[in-house]
């Protein structure tokens, strides 16, 4: 199924620029983050470098390690880093 549906919102000069700039901050274009945000989602601010080369080091970790458990318990703080840190949360209501 393929983007076929197109919306257009008119907004103010202003408008336009204060999406920009939150979308740009975002990693993302405008349209994506106005469709983010209608279907109810707060998309997360671009990290900064700095995160990802700690994120791989935690994984490093896990690829040194011989403990199944300890692999569970890195795998399971990487899956929650990157769920709050890096993807669009749903706005609470």
């Amino acid at each position: 199924m393929g983007k076929d549906i197109r919306i257009s919102v008119r907004v103010t000069d202003k408008e336009k620029q204060i999406i920009q700039v939150k979308a740009k901050k975002c990693g993302l274009s405008a349209s994506e983050y106005v469709k983010q945000r209608a279907l109810g989602y707060e998309p997360r601010t671009v990290p900064p470098g700095a995160l990802f080369v700690l994120l791989e080091k935690i994984g490093n970790l896990e690829s040194k390690s011989t403990s199944a458990e300890l692999n569970a318990e890195i795998e399971k703080l990487l899956k929650e880093i990157t769920a709050v840190l890096l993807l669009p949360g749903k706005e609470k209501k």
